[in-house]
């Protein structure tokens, strides 16, 4: 463990911050800077997770990697050395782990089912359009920029899933709307992560992994698949779980200093990179509008900062 006093020898601590969160002190827009970090993450584990899905089975991929990233989560949380959390703070991560857990064998299903570049975008549109609400119904009031952001940055996800047209028929509709409830289960974990106390570290983390670790096992043994992958399969299992725990403890610390509308708009723009691995591993094409919605997703990223 990393004794907490040299940590604040390095970074000034102010008195009421954790340690996990004054690492953060040394950036400008926290919020935004680690939003974008858990974009970037998230479409990469997202990635790895479908990649994986198409060598075994989805179940089984979701649980190697619930797995590694409860491992990672635990050993960043000692490490760190944040006190263990309340009870309250504990209960809202394992809600958390619940959503997550449901979201990620719905959408590896899906992505092992259809095609990467239009089950991405259904749940980040879906993932970010709840959150986003519940932010302005509670009464959340980011500023004007932002507001335009958030508008540009739905129409971007909406204009990538062109390739639901008429053109492209390789995804059926269960599959479409396996997407959209996974989305809806990530949102939900965008929405109890806000009501985390700053105080509770990164223990979150190990609390959602905790409660969607078990809940995957039930599935995998009621469903009698095999709770082990091999080869290259579990490369892809095992990146996509650490990248996972990964891009949660980035949106926890952009949720403990942004608002929640902002922060998931920002988060939402993780097909971009699901979408550049995809064309440039897997050689799947983007049609044009597909295009501006990614070139959208960047001026999105620059209004919402702005405001």
């Amino acid at each position: 463990m990393v004794p907490r006093h040299s940590l604040e020898t390095i970074i000034p601590v102010r008195p009421n911050l954790t340690c996990s969160t004054a690492l953060t002190v040394v950036f400008g827009p926290v919020a935004v800077v680690f939003a974008l970090l858990t974009a970037v993450v998230y479409g990469i584990a997202d990635y790895s997770g479908g990649r994986g899905s198409r060598l075994a089975s989805s179940f089984t991929v979701t649980f190697v990697g619930q797995c590694a990233g409860f491992v990672a989560a635990l050993m960043l949380a000692v490490f760190i050395g944040d006190a263990v959390p309340s009870g309250r703070d504990l209960l809202i991560s394992g809600a958390a782990g619940v959503a997550g857990s449901l979201g990620l064998l719905g959408f590896y299903r899906a992505m092992a089912s259809g095609s990467m570049t239009i089950v991405a975008p259904i749940t980040a549109l879906v993932g970010t359009t709840i959150p986003v609400v519940w932010g302005l119904v509670a009464g959340e009031r980011p500023g004007f920029l932002s507001y335009v952001g958030m508008v540009v940055a739905l129409l971007a996800v909406v204009l990538v899933t062109d390739a639901l047209g008429v053109q492209d028929k390789r995804t059926p509709a269960d599959i479409v709307v396996l997407a959209a409830l996974a989305g809806t289960c990530f949102a939900t974990i965008f929405i109890t992560f806000d009501y985390v106390s700053p105080d509770a570290g990164l223990w979150p983390l190990v609390a959602l992994r905790s409660v969607s670790l078990p809940l995957v096992f039930l599935v995998v043994v009621s469903t009698r698949h095999p709770l082990r992958t091999r080869g290259e399969a579990t490369r892809w299992a095992l990146t996509s779980g650490i990248l996972d725990s990964a891009a949660n403890g980035f949106y926890l610390i952009a949720a403990r200093h942004g608002l929640l509308s902002v922060v998931a708009v920002i988060a939402s723009l993780y097909p971009v990179s699901t979408l550049a691995l995809a064309t440039s591993l897997d050689k799947e094409k983007l049609h044009s509008a597909q295009w501006v919605g990614v070139g959208l997703a960047l001026v999105a990223l620059v209004l919402v900062s702005a405001g």
